[in-house]
């Protein structure tokens, strides 16, 4: 192994455990209303961009730099409070928004083939468009986001697993979990 790689490596020992950590509180905090989360959310963003370059997953990179924004936006979206009850959105404004992220999904995926080295294109945006959408949902509090999460995050598992992120398919796996908690709120957090 190059001893470049190898140095530019290094730092995922102590990044990618970190990354995982203020990820997994800002979720957590995120389930308890907490607006600290999202100072968390921006330093594990922040961490996560600079590990998926590296690797190669193109689209979670920028999936990242997007994150980061939405990380300032929900700081100011609960300035006041959360909102309680959370709203409901019609069922078929949810079909036409998985629809639309179907054809997204596909697009990215040939420009991903095409023009760049990303490892697992159709997976890469896969991930990253549904992240899209789960978020977009999340930062407007639709109840129903958790079960585009599930579906999201039992993806990136695999993404992840297939870049050898031990961490990061670790914290995904919580997250699903995690997930599967928001949609049934099994417990009183």
């Amino acid at each position: 192994m190059p001893s470049e790689f190898r140095n530019r490596m290094h730092w995922h020992r102590w990044g990618e455990p970190v990354a995982a950590g203020l990820n997994l509180a800002y979720t957590i905090g995120y389930m308890n209303a907490a607006t600290w989360s999202f100072i968390a959310a921006a330093a594990g963003s922040a961490l996560y961009l600079l590990i998926c370059w590296q690797r190669q997953i193109v689209a979670e990179s920028a999936l990242w730099i997007y994150y980061l924004v939405m990380a300032g936006y929900g700081m100011i979206a609960v300035q006041g409070s959360w909102p309680d009850p959370l709203p409901v959105v019609a069922w078929s404004t949810h079909l036409i928004s998985i629809g639309i992220g179907l054809v997204l999904w596909a697009f990215a995926a040939i420009a991903l083939k095409r023009f760049s080295k990303s490892w697992r294109p159709g997976l890469d945006s896969f991930t990253t468009i549904g992240s899209l959408l789960a978020t977009y949902w999340m930062l407007h509090f639709v109840e129903a986001n958790w079960l585009y999460w599930i579906v999201v995050n039992a993806a990136a598992v695999f993404l992840y697993h297939s870049r050898k992120m031990r961490w990061t398919t670790g914290l995904f796996i919580l997250y699903t979990a995690l997930a599967i908690e928001g949609w049934f709120d099994f417990f009183q957090w």
